[in-house]
């Protein structure tokens, strides 16, 4: 399956969205009820200059669109379990040693 098809389906994706920065391996976790929507969302701001985390979006403007990647991290089954979720996946990059955007 295409890395980024989760883009491409009909149905409504809820998860976690992974925005890496492919230079410095900085990444940023973000809930999403709507991956397709969010995604859209996401890259008008850094597009933009609007984005509400300064650090990436300084990051963003200085390397362009080219070096980072967006893409879902993980789905979810419900709006519900997103904050565990993303409380787990923080916990899995933490452990690899992952740099976050704050």
């Amino acid at each position: 399956m295409d890395k980024n098809a989760e883009f491409l389906r009909k149905d409504k994706v809820i998860g976690i969205i992974k925005i890496e920065n492919m230079l410095s391996g900085k990444i940023l976790l973000v809930k999403s009820t709507d991956v397709v929507k969010d995604y859209s969302r996401i890259r008008f701001a850094l597009d933009m200059g609007t984005f509400d985390v300064k650090s990436l979006e300084d990051d963003y403007t200085a390397t362009g669109l080219e070096l980072f990647d967006i893409a879902l991290d993980k789905e979810a089954e419900s709006k519900g379990e997103l904050d565990e979720l993303l409380k787990e996946r923080i916990e899995y990059y933490s452990k690899l040693k992952k740099d976050f955007y704050l």
